[in-house]
């Protein structure tokens, strides 16, 4: 064994500028290193959620902003979102905002295909779509509930967003009714359901549909009805959050509980580009841009 007095000499020649120094180093790469990871998913205290989906058939792709009324901040910044794309969400202190969807590439002096207010409240998530043809195309906003579901169960929930029909019905094909006769631009309340994989029958006024959806364990979902490319009704499933109203984690579901199987991929989710985490999805399903 090495005497401890030759340890300790040569501990104390050590320059006290390296010394220093590395632990500058060492302050500035943890600082950096938390400036990168952090995410506008997690809300600081007061804040609220917001995602924005684009859901009207043929209106073409558009780059969205949120712009906040007081001091015109710019917050969020989508661009190249095409029908049935929903964004995560992002977490934003509580207040009012300017939503506007302009095309693609047309500019920040472009006029907008639509523009709204939107108002983020303390601890509340919400989601605003753009809906209905292009000639016509509105905007709703729809509250969210992240309350978790009990063990073993999912929650569920319908937004009725296909031109092709007026009101749609949703239900399993072992019996449970997700939404009856829901009404376009509508949302149905959550319900609960035993995580799994479940087919889901689509009922409109003149047009059918199925669907296969697998709910993880304490996930929670909305379905998103829309017009898939040969007049008909889709569904795209979107995780509203790993059960945790702290942090919605949003995104697509890509099947099998794929967030809830796979801790982490949230963020990338987070850090995606929009084709990168949305393109997939939407050639999957057939939908028309």
């Amino acid at each position: 064994m090495a005497p401890a007095t030759s340890t300790a000499s040569t501990t104390t020649r050590r320059p006290r500028g390296l010394v220093l120094l590395g632990l500058v180093i060492a302050l500035f790469t943890a600082l950096a290193a938390s400036l990168v990871g952090a995410s506008p998913v997690h809300a600081a205290d007061g804040d609220g959620w917001v995602r924005v989906g684009h859901l009207s058939p043929d209106t073409k792709s558009v780059d969205v902003t949120l712009t906040s009324v007081s001091g015109g901040q710019v917050v969020m910044d989508l661009d190249d979102v095409t029908y049935g794309q929903v964004s995560p969400y992002q977490a934003l202190p509580a207040g009012t905002y300017v939503v506007s969807m302009t095309s693609n590439g047309a500019g920040a002096s472009a006029v907008p295909v639509i523009s709204t207010n939107v108002t983020v409240k303390s601890g509340e998530p919400i989601t605003v779509v753009a809906y209905g043809p292009a000639k016509s195309i509105k905007t709703q906003v729809f509250n969210d509930d992240l309350t978790a579901p009990a063990d073993g169960q999912a929650k569920i929930r319908l937004v009725q967003a296909a031109n092709v029909s007026k009101t749609v019905t949703v239900a399993t094909t072992t019996g449970t009714t997700i939404a009856e006769k829901a009404a376009f631009g509508s949302a149905s309340g959550y319900a609960s359901v035993a995580a799994g994989p479940w087919s889901l029958k689509l009922t409109g006024t003149s047009v059918n549909g199925t669907a296969d959806v697998n709910l993880a364990a304490g996930s929670i979902t909305t379905l998103f009805v829309l017009d898939n490319s040969t007049g008909g009704l889709t569904v795209v499933p979107v995780v509203d959050s790993a059960a945790t109203a702290a942090t919605p984690v949003g995104g697509v579901q890509t099947g099998g509980g794929y967030l809830a199987e796979h801790p982490g991929a949230d963020q990338e989710a987070q850090t995606a580009t929009p084709s990168g985490f949305w393109g997939p999805l939407l050639g999957l399903l057939g939908l028309t841009r």
